[in-house]
């Protein structure tokens, strides 16, 4: 659910999208891409670490804020106009442990705004749909969070055993037609849903914003699917970024 530092945060228009996602879990999201304004990308913006890794157009945070108000303007107009195209993603190799590599790919500066805006209209949905058990790229949760929550539960003596999984190249091996199918239940904004997939075509894009659009529907089939409520079952069911676990007793 969307908390009260979350909502204060929100543009009007994305407060109606939360207050419409509660209130109709069911409904569908017809017009959504207007909340990408020029508002939505300066947000986006103030987000973006000054340190963060630089994409194959070599545009840091501070390099893009030089000219901000002509830069997210022009970026606006081209979302407006379908004219925007999301750059090629930067792949990388980096140390895993002493004999392997992980591979992560680095986002452009302007697709990294554009896909925070969007991650933000989207959470204004979902996160009023994810079970409290959820905690992989959701706003003010982490890894840590569910460690403790974790803890928490086998102290109570009341669980048998605990599995832990890790997906193997997630962002890479999940399937990106399902995902689209998946987002479009809530969404029908068509302009809203080409972004996610340019994106996507881009390669994978871990050290962005794309992954919580990824994730998070993820997440969602596991949450919302009918299949997956049996609390009388489930003692615990965390879910992380690209793993999760699972304690029963």
């Amino acid at each position: 659910m969307t908390d009260a530092s979350t909502s204060e945060t929100m543009s009007p228009g994305l407060l109606k999208v939360v207050e419409r996602a509660k209130r109709e879990p069911e409904g569908r999201f017809h017009s959504l891409a207007h909340l990408m304004d020029v508002s939505a990308l300066m947000r986006a913006y103030q987000r973006m670490r000054k340190d963060a890794a630089v994409g194959v157009d070599g545009v840091t945070k501070e390099k893009y804020g030089q000219n901000l108000e002509d830069n997210l303007g022009d970026l606006h107009a081209r979302l407006v106009t379908k004219r925007y195209r999301h750059q090629p993603i930067l792949r990388v190799h980096i140390p895993k442990d002493k004999s392997k590599t992980r591979p992560i790919g680095i986002s452009a500066f302007e697709d990294k705004l554009v896909q925070d805006a969007v991650r933000e209209v989207l959470e204004a949905i979902y996160e009023q749909e994810f079970l409290d058990c959820s905690y992989g790229f959701r706003p003010g949760r982490g890894a840590h969070d569910a460690m403790v929550a974790l803890d928490r539960i086998a102290h109570r003596g009341k669980v048998s055993w605990i599995l832990e999984a890790d997906i193997m190249s997630f962002f890479d091996s999940l399937d990106r037609t399902k995902l689209k199918e998946l987002l479009q239940i809530r969404v029908a904004d068509g302009s809203l849903m080409l972004v996610p997939p340019r994106a996507a075509r881009g390669g994978s894009a871990e050290s962005a914003p794309v992954p919580p659009i990824r994730c998070g529907a993820f997440n969602l089939v596991l949450d919302v699917h009918p299949r997956h409520r049996r609390p009388s079952l489930h003692l615990l069911w965390l879910l992380l970024r690209d793993a999760f676990v699972h304690a029963q007793q």
